[in-house]
C-alpha cells in the first residue's frame, strides 16, 4: 500500500503527541529574565554565624550565596537569603522578627525567621489604674499603692495623643518593581530589541481556510493544496474528512497504514475527495510541522466531517458491540477533546480495529462493517466529567452560550483532567488555544502558567486572571488552573479591582491597581482610639494634665509666695492623685468609635483575652473573632433575649478539626503549614489563618459577596516578588483605609511550594 508522508520527519504518533512545537518567536531581548547576582561569602565566617544562630540545617547553596536588592529609593542592599519585609518606616528590606505564642516558642517548630514573645504594649498608667479598680475587696488594698505609683508617673505631663498615624491609614508597603516583564500587556514596556525601543509584537497565529496538505482518496497521495490548485486550475475548496485518533492506540507502521485506509474509506463514503491525518499532513519539514500544528483547530472547522479511529492493545480479545473503553481512552487525551467540540456534524462515525485478528483481517473487518455512529452529545457519558463536557457541547451547538469567562474556565477545567505526552510545558494552554479566537504564537520557553497567562491576556476573557488570583483553593498545593474556592465562589462572583499589566519570570504576574498594607509582626504598637469626649472625660484629661505643673507651683508657693495658697493647691493635687485610678479609667474605658488602622500578626493561636491584654493593657471585650474571613473562621447563631438571628464569630479553637491543625503546626517543619493570627484594629477583629510563611503584606484585589478579597503575601527580597500565602475576606471599610501600591510582581504559589 502506498502510504503518503513516508519522507516526513514526523513519526507515527497520536494526535495529542504528534503536535510539534513552534520554533516560533522565543524570548528575546536583554533584561527579560531576572537572575539574582550571586557572590561568595567567607565560608568559615558564615558557617560560624549559622552555628551560633542555630541555622546549621540550611542548605549549603543557600548559606553561602549573596543576593542584591534595590529598594524604592534606589538604595542597594546585599546579603544572604533570609526572610525579610519592606519596612514602611524607611523602605529597606528588614529582617523579619515574629511575635509568637507561648506554645510556638516552647515547641520550636521549623522556621527561617526569628521569634520572640508577645510584649505588653498597653499603657502603664491604665494597667495600674485597671489593676487598682479590679472587682473585689482586694481593690481597696490596691488603691493607695496604685495612687503612689501614678503620682510618680504623673510627675511627667499626662500624655494626650490625638495625632493620627499615616492620616488614618494602615501602614503602607514601600514597594517598587524595577525589572522588565517577561511579556507586557503594552509592548512598549518590553525591553529594547536590536536597537528598537521595544521588542516587536510576538504576533498571532493567523487562521487558514484550508489545510496546507491533504491526502487524496484516489491513490492515497499527499498533496500540497495550493500547488494542486494551480496545477488543476481551480479555486474551489477541496472537501475532506478529518480522522481523529490517539497515538496511545496507534503505534506501529501497520497502524499508520490502517489509518490511511480508514481515511480513504471515510472520504469515499462521504463523497469527498480527500482526508486529513496528523501523522502525514502537517508537512515535510520541521518548520512546516511547527507552523501547521497550531492550526489543527482550523482543519477541524473546515472539515466536511470528523471520524474517529480507535483500537485496543495488540492481541486483545473482541472489544464488544460498542468500544466504550476505547472511546474513553480516546477522549482522555488533551488534544482530542477540541476535535469533538469543533466537529461540524453531530453524528460522528467510529472505526474500530479488532486487535484479536491479524493486521489484514482486522482492517478488512473494520472497513467492511458499517462504522458505528454516535450523536456527539452522547460522548460526554464516556468520561467522569460528563456534566462539564456537556456544557461545552451545549455552547458549540448554540443551545446554551457560555460567556468568554465561562468558556475559558469550563474548557480549562475539562482539559486539566486529561492527559498528554508533554512536548512543551504549555501544552494545556495550547490545546485550549484552538477553542478561542485570538491565538498568540507559541513559545518554547513558556511555562504552563506563562502560556495560559499570555493566552488569557490576548483574548477577551473578562479579566479571568484578575479574578483567579482572588480565589482560595481548598487544597494549598492545587495546580494554578484550579478554579475551586474555599467559599465556593465562582470566577464570575469576584469583581476585580486590579489589572494584570504583564507576565513575569518564574510564573509571576505584574499586578497594578491594588491597595496594600503592611502586617507588623515584631510587636504590637500603641493604638490611638477615638472615643466621645464627654464632660467627665474632658475634666479627667484636664485634671491629669495640670496636676504635675500645679503640684510644682504649689510647692513653690508654699516656700516663696503664700503658704495658704500653696497648701490649698497641693491639697487639690492630692485629691486628683487619690482619684487618679478612677480618672484614668474614665479616659481609657468606654466605647471606641474609631481606631488607628493596624494589621498585627502573631504566630500561633492566641486567645482574645491575651491579645487584648497585650494590646490595650486589659481584657476589655473590644476584639471579636471574624466570622468568614479565612478558611479557619467559624461563626454561630446568637439568640439571646432581644438579639435574634445574630451572626457572631466563634473561637476557631473550639472546632476539634482546627484544634488538631493548631497542634500539628506546633511540630511542623520549615516547609509545612503553620497557624497565624491576624489582628485588625480598624475593624476590631482577629482572624486565625493557615500559611507556610508569615505574610508581610495585605493586597486587596477584588470584592465578592459584600467583602473584599485580600491576598496575604510573603516577600522574597532576592527577586523582589510577593508570594500569595492565603486569601482573606475583609470588610469593605478596611479596603478604603489601605494605600495604593505600585505595580507588584506576584507569585500565586507559596515560596515553600516553589522550592
Amino acid at each position: 500500500m502506498n502510504v503518503p508522508g513516508q519522507s516526513s520527519s514526523i513519526q507515527m504518533q497520536t494526535l495529542d503527541s504528534s503536535r510539534s512545537f513552534s520554533a516560533g518567536v522565543g524570548h528575546d531581548g536583554p533584561g527579560n529574565t531576572h537572575v539574582p547576582e550571586v557572590e561568595s561569602w567567607d565560608i568559615h565566617e558564615m558557617a560560624q554565624n549559622d552555628e551560633e544562630a542555630g541555622l546549621v540545617s540550611r542548605k549549603p547553596d543557600q548559606r553561602f550565596q549573596r543576593f542584591h536588592h534595590r529598594d524604592l529609593l534606589r538604595r542597594p542592599y546585599s546579603g544572604r537569603r533570609d526572610t525579610r519585609f519592606l519596612n514602611p518606616k524607611d523602605g529597606r528590606p528588614t529582617e523579619l522578627v515574629v511575635q509568637s505564642s507561648k506554645e510556638v516558642l516552647a515547641n520550636k517548630s521549623g522556621a527561617d525567621w526569628a521569634r520572640k514573645s508577645i510584649d505588653n504594649k498597653g499603657s502603664w498608667m491604665f494597667r495600674v489604674a485597671h489593676w487598682a479598680s479590679a472587682d473585689g475587696a482586694s481593690s481597696i488594698a490596691r488603691w493607695l499603692p496604685a495612687c503612689a505609683v501614678l503620682a510618680i508617673v504623673l510627675l511627667n505631663p499626662f500624655p494626650v495623643t490625638t495625632e493620627t498615624r499615616n492620616n488614618g491609614f494602615y501602614e503602607p508597603v514601600p514597594y517598587k518593581d524595577w525589572q522588565y516583564p517577561y511579556d507586557a500587556r503594552n509592548r512598549y514596556e518590553n525591553p529594547p530589541y536590536k536597537g528598537a525601543p521595544s521588542r516587536p509584537l510576538i504576533g498571532q497565529i493567523e487562521r487558514v481556510s484550508e489545510p496546507a496538505y491533504l491526502c487524496l482518496a484516489e491513490g492515497m497521495e499527499m498533496i500540497n493544496v495550493q500547488q494542486w490548485r494551480k496545477e488543476n486550475g481551480t479555486y474551489v475548496a477541496l472537501e475532506y474528512v478529518m480522522v481523529s485518533y490517539t497515538g496511545q492506540q496507534f503505534v506501529t507502521d501497520n497502524d499508520k497504514n490502517s489509518l490511511h485506509a480508514i481515511g480513504q474509506h471515510a472520504a469515499v463514503a462521504g463523497g469527498v475527495q480527500a482526508y486529513w491525518l496528523s501523522c502525514s499532513c502537517l508537512g515535510h519539514t520541521d518548520s512546516e510541522q511547527e507552523e501547521n500544528v497550531w492550526r489543527i483547530s482550523d482543519v477541524i472547522r473546515g472539515a466536511f466531517k470528523v471520524v474517529i479511529a480507535v483500537a485496543g492493545p495488540v492481541g486483545e480479545k473482541e472489544v464488544g458491540e460498542f468500544p466504550v473503553k476505547l472511546l474513553h481512552e480516546w477522549g482522555d487525551r488533551v488534544w482530542t477533546l477540541p476535535e469533538l467540540l469543533l466537529s461540524p456534524e453531530r453524528d460522528i462515525e467510529i472505526y474500530t480495529l479488532n486487535r484479536s485478528l491479524d493486521s489484514a483481517q482486522q482492517l478488512e473487518q473494520c472497513l467492511n462493517n458499517s462504522p458505528d455512529q454516535i450523536d456527539r452529545r452522547n460522548f460526554a457519558r464516556f468520561w467522569e466529567d460528563e456534566s462539564i463536557v456537556g456544557q461545552l457541547l451545549d455552547h458549540y451547538e448554540g443551545s446554551v452560550i457560555l460567556s468568554p469567562l465561562e468558556l475559558v474556565a469550563t474548557a480549562l477545567k475539562c482539559l486539566g483532567r486529561r492527559h498528554t505526552t508533554q512536548y512543551l510545558p504549555g501544552d494545556l494552554s495550547y490545546s485550549l488555544m484552538g477553542l478561542l479566537r485570538q491565538r498568540p504564537n507559541a513559545r518554547k520557553d513558556d511555562s504552563a502558567f506563562q502560556a495560559f497567562a499570555r493566552l488569557s491576556l490576548a483574548n477577551d476573557s473578562n479579566m479571568l486572571l484578575e479574578r483567579l488570583i482572588c480565589l482560595l483553593p481548598p487544597d494549598p498545593y492545587a495546580p494554578w488552573y484550579s478554579f475551586e474556592d474555599h467559599w465556593d465562589a465562582s470566577l464570575w462572583d469576584v469583581y476585580p479591582r486590579t489589572q494584570i499589566c504583564g507576565i513575569g519570570d518564574n510564573d509571576t504576574i505584574i499586578l497594578d491597581g491594588a491597595r496594600a498594607a503592611t502586617i507588623r509582626w515584631k510587636s504590637f504598637k500603641k493604638v490611638i482610639l477615638r472615643k466621645n469626649l464627654t464632660v467627665i472625660r474632658r475634666i479627667a484629661v484636664a485634671a491629669l494634665t495640670i496636676v504635675s505643673p500645679v503640684s510644682i507651683f504649689a510647692i513653690f508657693a508654699i516656700v516663696v509666695i503664700l503658704a495658704a495658697l500653696g497648701a490649698a493647691l497641693l491639697a487639690l493635687c492630692l485629691i486628683v492623685l487619690l482619684l487618679s485610678p478612677w480618672l484614668i479609667n474614665k479616659i481609657y474605658l468606654g466605647k471606641v468609635w474609631n481606631a488607628q488602622p493596624w494589621f498585627f500578626g502573631i504566630e500561633g493561636y492566641a486567645p482574645l483575652s491575651e491579645i487584648e491584654t497585650k494590646l490595650f493593657g486589659a481584657d476589655l471585650g473590644r476584639l471579636s473573632w471574624s466570622t468568614t474571613a479565612s478558611s479557619l473562621s467559624r461563626h454561630n447563631l446568637l439568640n439571646h433575649n432581644e438579639f435574634i438571628n445574630y451572626c457572631e464569630g466563634q473561637d476557631p479553637k473550639t472546632d476539634p478539626e482546627i484544634h488538631a491543625r493548631i497542634q500539628r503546626a506546633l511540630r511542623s517543619t520549615e516547609s509545612q503549614e503553620k497557624i497565624f493570627t491576624l489582628v485588625d484594629t480598624y475593624t476590631m477583629t482577629a482572624t486565625l489563618f493557615a500559611a507556610v510563611k508569615p505574610p508581610v503584606a495585605v493586597l486587596a484585589c477584588g470584592e465578592e459577596g459584600g467583602m473584599q478579597r485580600a491576598l496575604l503575601c510573603s516577600y522574597d527580597w532576592t527577586n523582589n516578588t510577593m508570594y500569595r500565602e492565603t486569601v482573606l475576606r475583609i470588610e469593605t471599610p478596611a479596603y478604603w483605609r489601605m494605600s495604593p501600591i505600585r505595580r507588584v510582581r506576584l507569585g500565586l504559589q507559596t515560596r515553600a511550594k516553589m522550592g
